[in-house]
């Protein structure tokens, strides 16, 4: 039963989330914006700060990681089973 609810919710939101798309698809086309002159110009810098951001943050991690900088809250229990489930 919770499976078909969820199906129902999921239908009944993709059907909301259509509506204006619908509501516009009959509405008079040929409004739609162009895109600006310098559009591949901005996406290559944003795509290139997001690449410059993650290899920072991949940096710090593996520097954090290699010098063993961590607090002694982070690591996990020595009787800790990881979820296992005791027989």
């Amino acid at each position: 039963m919770a499976a078909l609810s969820r199906v129902v919710a999921v239908a009944v939101g993709v059907a909301l989330a259509m509506t204006p798309a619908l509501a516009e698809a009959q509405g008079v086309g040929g409004r739609a914006l162009s895109t600006a002159d310098d559009f591949w110009k901005v996406a290559l810098l944003t795509a290139l700060g997001v690449t410059a951001l993650l290899a920072v943050a991949a940096i710090g991690y593996l520097y954090r990681r290699e010098r063993g900088l961590e607090w002694e809250f982070q690591r996990p229990d020595p009787d800790d089973h990881h979820g296992a489930i005791d027989e």
